[in-house]
């Protein structure tokens, strides 16, 4: 059929990515680390709580600590009066009673004292003549944050494969940790194939040749997701040469990306030396756009991703194939890169059919919504067009023409 991708070699997109997640396996190999350090990490052991939170009852304001019936009926037109006791601050040492007929003047974070029910928050209070006048009837209980209402010691606090934000962090912290049992960051290993690549630092181009935009891409790019790199550098297209790089890399990483090389040509090495070495290729193309050529095996237990040399194909694979991949080997549900947001085509689109295509575009807000503006023209290799892009919109295999006010899924580009 003219101009539609054949598809009998390939798979899609999502038969790829369940190919991927059904091959890698965590690799469940743990570290302690500073509380400091383990943002984004994974937890590798179950937790329990060692101490009730809050430890004892406490003020959830500065205000007065008081009986709740004593106060009943209290306004601001009809104030209840009492003389205050004494002054209660955060870290105060136990011992403190409240007396009948009086009321503690108590800050945020202090243990409520013996004999006090309620809390009547200061906004809510005044000093008229030495006496507390008290303008609110608080119930038994109001502003006072109970032992263990939070956490109770002996339940359990994490559970294992908890991902560690700020939040758990703070939790960890407030049970005493210094310190937590994570799972081991993946270090993914990086080969640039291409004889017409040069280093970044190459003060002059010779004829022919382009810099190495890949590998420092892509290793920007792990390490924004918490994934160690293992840069390799450039490699020729040398069969000798591509051979030593692809097995150092075998032996130092638990992943493996290799840019270029994967397609068809005549100095295409990538997948036949893999091969040869022992790779288990699990696939090679997929029926998208950009990213066709990728290639995926096992080898010796790791993931192998053939990349395309084109640097945009690159990073789409990137990050809808091997980011999923590598959230797998950290121990962490995979998540696949989500168009969960929707918008409308700001002019119409024509595409082949036969392939899903990843389409860079101006997404601007309006009252109506988000309008989607595909940037003219898209290409594989024009990484300035893809600067100018602020999101990624995905084009479904089986659609070809999408007119103007089509509705499209896309996500943010970070």
């Amino acid at each position: 059929m003219p101009n539609q991708e054949r598809r009998d070699d390939m798979l899609s997109a999502d038969e790829a990515l369940q190919k991927i997640l059904e091959a890698v396996r965590p690799l469940e190999r743990a570290e302690t680390v500073p509380l400091t350090q383990a943002a984004g990490r994974i937890l590798a052991c179950d937790l329990t709580a060692r101490v009730d939170l809050p430890p004892f009852d406490n003020s959830a304001m500065d205000g007065l600590a008081v009986r709740a019936e004593e106060v009943r009926g209290a306004s601001a037109q009809a104030p209840a009066r009492l003389p205050v006791q004494a002054l209660l601050a955060a870290g105060a040492e136990k011992g403190t009673a409240l007396l009948p007929g009086q009321a503690i003047k108590i800050m945020t974070g202090a243990p409520v004292p013996e004999g006090a029910d309620a809390v009547v928050m200061k906004e809510w209070t005044r000093a008229v003549n030495g006496m507390a006048e008290i303008l609110h009837a608080p119930k038994p209980g109001e502003h006072i944050r109970r032992r263990g209402e939070d956490v109770r010691r002996g339940e359990t606090l994490l559970p294992r494969g908890s991902l560690l934000r700020p939040y758990e962090i703070a939790l960890l912290a407030a049970q005493g940790w210094t310190q937590a049992a994570v799972w081991a960051r993946p270090a993914a290993a990086i080969v640039a194939t291409g004889s017409e690549l040069v280093s970044t630092g190459t003060p002059e181009l010779g004829f022919g040749q382009i810099y190495n935009a890949n590998g420092p891409a892509l290793a920007a790019a792990l390490g924004r997701w918490g994934v160690d790199t293992i840069d390799f550098g450039i490699v020729p297209d040398e069969k000798e040469a591509l051979r030593g790089a692809f097995q150092r890399a075998e032996a130092e990483a638990d992943l493996l990306l290799i840019s270029g090389g994967v397609s068809v040509g005549d100095f295409d090495w990538t997948r036949i030396l893999l091969e040869e070495l022992g790779l288990q290729v699990v696939f090679w193309k997929v029926a998208i756009k950009p990213g066709k050529p990728l290639l995926f095996g096992i080898w010796n237990g790791k993931p192998v991703f053939g990349l395309p040399g084109n640097p945009v194909s690159a990073l789409v694979c990137l990050e809808e194939f091997v980011r999923p991949a590598l959230e797998k080997q950290k121990g962490q549900a995979p998540a696949h890169p989500s168009y969960h947001l929707q918008g409308v085509l700001g002019a119409d689109f024509w595409k082949e059919e036969g392939r899903q295509q990843c389409v860079f575009c101006r997404v601007l807000e309006s009252p109506s919504g988000f309008q989607v503006h595909v940037i003219r023209p898209q290409g594989s290799a024009m990484v300035g067009m893809a600067c100018k892009a602020n999101a990624l919109a995905k084009i479904p295999a089986e659609a070809r023409r999408l007119t103007k006010g089509t509705p499209v899924a896309f996500r943010w580009l970070k």
